[in-house]
This record gives structure tokens, C-alpha cells and sequence, in this order.
């Protein structure tokens, strides 16, 4: 008999500053679960998706991966109808998914949390900002 399936989810990857790393890591642990389940309990109960919170007997919680700017790397295994929230939410402010799931942990834990706007979405905005100058 295997293991109870977890539904539909969407892998994320965050990059969080090292407090909010530490944080997230010393909940995991304490439920006794993985860190990217609690991500994604996390992520689903900050954009109001139901769930109960991940429990297990979980004892290895591996350290997180460096990021670039001194942030810490974890991947969150979010539930697709919260994963759909956050593309949404992504999309629509033109940052990375990896940052919105950051931006929901840091907000967990009250830390402050600026959000990095995608090149592309730079470059469209600005385009856009021209066409509608010029007519």
C-alpha cells in the first residue's frame, strides 16, 4: 500500500530572505511535515483555500538551497486551486510566482517582502506607456 495522494499541486519555488527561511522550516518541523506541504498549506490559508494544515512524522527537513541576494530557496507544493490564485496574482502584477509565495510567507510572519517585477513586464508596461502617449 502506498502512500495517500495529495491531489493536483503545482511546484513553486521561492526564494526567502534567511528569517522567514528559518521560520518556515521550525513550523515544518514542528507539525512533522515537508517543508514544501507546509508551503503549501501556507500559501493556500494566506489566499483564503481551505485546508487542513499538513501533519506527519517527518523528521529530516533538509537545509535550503542559496539564492542569489543572500535568500534561501525552498519549493512549495501548492495545491492547484491556490497554485491558480497565484498565477493570477503573478500575471497580474508581472512577478514571479516564486515571489508571491514569498511575498505570503513573509506577510505570515510579518516580515517585509519586496517583490522583484519580471524584465518582461517591465518592458511591456513601458511599451504600452508609449503607444498610449503617442495616441
Amino acid at each position: 500500500m502506498g502512500r495517500r495522494a495529495k491531489g493536483d499541486r503545482h511546484k513553486v519555488v521561492s526564494s526567502m530572505p534567511p528569517a522567514v527561511a528559518d521560520l518556515v522550516r521550525a513550523e515544518a518541523e514542528a507539525l512533522g511535515c515537508y517543508i514544501g506541504d507546509y508551503l503549501g498549506w501556507l500559501v493556500a490559508s494566506q489566499v483564503g483555500i481551505a485546508m487542513d494544515p499538513p501533519v506527519g512524522e517527518v523528521t529530516d527537513h533538509p537545509e535550503p538551497s542559496p539564492a542569489f541576494d543572500g535568500r534561501m530557496r525552498y519549493p512549495a507544493m501548492v495545491p492547484r486551486p491556490a497554485a491558480d490564485v497565484v498565477i493570477e496574482l503573478a500575471d497580474a502584477r508581472g512577478v514571479t510566482m516564486g515571489d508571491v509565495v514569498t511575498e505570503l510567507a513573509c506577510a505570515r510572519f510579518g516580515v517585509p517582502f519586496t517583490a522583484r517585477v519580471k524584465k518582461k513586464s517591465l518592458e511591456a508596461s513601458t511599451a504600452r506607456s508609449a503607444r498610449q502617449g503617442a495616441a
